[in-house]
């Protein structure tokens, strides 16, 4: 690491960083967002366009690299920019704080995650869901929860809210969401002949 940042002719690290430079460790971070992103994205983007997506097998082919470009993008810049802002304000206050990585993480998100589309949009619901875990055994590590097996009584509240709004007005969920709902709780309601009580589709 010392030999290539040499080399790149860039300033070492000073203070309570735990790398040798805050700039070839964001390059690295780069990387591996990029690598990372692309290669999860890429992986769910193909199956999910032979399974959905109309078009040409190369239709299906661009979809899927354009969709793993735009996340390993995304991830690599969050990561490089999360890591020079949180190097700078440990440089800054010469100590480790967690709130810098608060601070870094908001500003990475300012410049790419802001954005409504169907990548951001995913990535934010996957992560608002592991925070609510992540909270709850925060706080009872902490001694601020009781112990407990939260998780079924989550669940129940997750369950029961969602019905209520897609019973009560199903316009503020989700599209997919109110498709595969429609499908399941509202078609089920009218039977057309035989065919509708087999569980594979019969043209």
């Amino acid at each position: 690491m010392v030999e290539l940042q040499q080399t790149l002719g860039l300033p070492p690290s000073n203070g309570p960083c735990p790398h040798n430079s805050c700039w070839i460790s964001a390059i690295r971070g780069l990387r591996n967002g990029l690598y990372y992103g692309g290669k999860v994205r890429f992986a769910h983007a193909i199956v999910m366009a032979i399974l959905f997506q109309q078009g040409t097998v190369l239709d299906k082919l661009k979809s899927a690299i354009k969709l793993a470009w735009q996340h390993g993008k995304n991830l690599g810049s969050f990561v490089f920019i999360y890591k020079l802002v949180q190097c700078a304000l440990q440089q800054l206050f010469n100590q480790k704080n967690p709130v810098f990585s608060f601070v870094a993480g908001i500003i990475g998100a300012y410049f790419v995650w802001r954005d409504r589309n169907s990548i951001n949009q995913q990535i934010c619901f996957y992560l608002l869901s592991r925070i609510l875990e992540g909270t709850a055994k925060r706080l009872q590590k902490s001694g601020h929860l009781p112990e407990m097996k939260a998780f079924g009584y989550v669940s129940m509240i997750c369950w029961g809210v969602v019905m209520f709004l897609f019973e009560e007005d199903k316009s503020v969920l989700q599209n997919s969401l109110q498709s595969s709902m429609t499908f399941l709780y509202k078609d089920s309601d009218q039977v057309n002949g035989w065919r509708d009580f087999v569980p594979i589709y019969i043209p």
